[in-house]
């Protein structure tokens, strides 16, 4: 059940269980002492907001929706899944605290540690559009922006606040947790140290990767174009890769979250500024 030295990196199963002893609903039952979600239940998500995604998107192709229910739309055919997932997970099979089992908190160096991510990550993602295309997405580009709506709720306050929190949870919080535990860390340790900690270091490494690869696909079938694609395809690797590093480092979601805020919000503002 060890996870990572405390004072550097994440033990995700049981960096905070001491307090789930205190953990109870509102009923007065007490919330279970370990989780018994994993690799199913994000797998489970991740399928169902990918049937989701590709079927609204068949149903604007052939029926007409007005703009502002499309885009809303849009949003929830991914939040729906997503959120589920991790609800159902955590209260329905984990001990009942998105805290406790997905490390949903947040500290004042979480605000340098995301800043300084979201900012690194999308400095990245535009050197490789720049390398690959000429040209950097959302710079130099004038476009028609929407109004009211799908001004305020689809290019701002979704993108840049809710998205974050949304996808963070279940990408860096139920799926890189799931696939850590299941590739090594919660299970009986050998008595090598040396060889318990090469075990945490592989399957936190497996982890982050995991959940990179599983957030750039969901991208990737929103997608309209193959150009389009390619670009929300490998920004989102690029920036699940560092999201997942930033969660191992320190046991929480704070800092991925506000990266996600700060790498949404450069390309936006790009945009608007344009």
């Amino acid at each position: 059940m060890m996870g990572f030295p405390r004072s550097n990196t994440l033990s995700p199963m049981t960096k905070d269980a001491p307090e789930a002893d205190d953990l109870s609903t509102s009923q007065g039952v007490p919330a279970p002492s370990a989780p018994i979600w994993g690799v199913a239940d994000a797998a489970f998500g991740t399928i169902f907001a990918i049937l989701c995604v590709l079927g609204w998107t068949a149903l604007v192709r052939t029926v007409i929706i007005d703009p502002a229910v499309q885009v809303l739309g849009a949003y929830l055919a991914v939040w729906i899944p997503l959120l589920g997932g991790v609800l159902v997970a955590s209260f329905v099979r984990g001990r009942r605290s998105l805290t406790l089992d997905f490390g949903l908190r947040f500290t004042w160096l979480d605000l340098c540690w995301g800043v300084g991510l979201g900012l690194l990550a999308r400095a990245a993602v535009s050197g490789i559009e720049l390398a690959t295309s000429g040209r950097v997405a959302g710079f130099g580009v004038r476009l028609e922006l929407p109004t009211g709506f799908e001004l305020w709720f689809g290019v701002l306050l979704a993108p840049i606040v809710l998205g974050p929190l949304v996808e963070e949870l279940f990408f860096r919080g139920l799926v890189l947790r799931a696939v850590e535990r299941g590739a090594g860390v919660g299970g009986h340790g050998s008595g090598d140290d040396r060889t318990d900690r090469r075990t945490r270091v592989a399957a936190a490494s497996v982890a982050v990767l995991t959940s990179a690869l599983v957030f750039a696909l969901l991208h990737v079938t929103q997608a309209a174009t193959v150009s389009e694609a390619w670009r929300s395809g490998a920004g989102s690797l690029v920036f699940g890769l560092a999201a997942g590093v930033a969660t191992v480092l320190t046991g929480r979601l704070g800092a991925a979250i506000i990266g996600h805020m700060v790498f949404n919000g450069v390309l936006i503002a790009a945009v608007l500024s344009a």
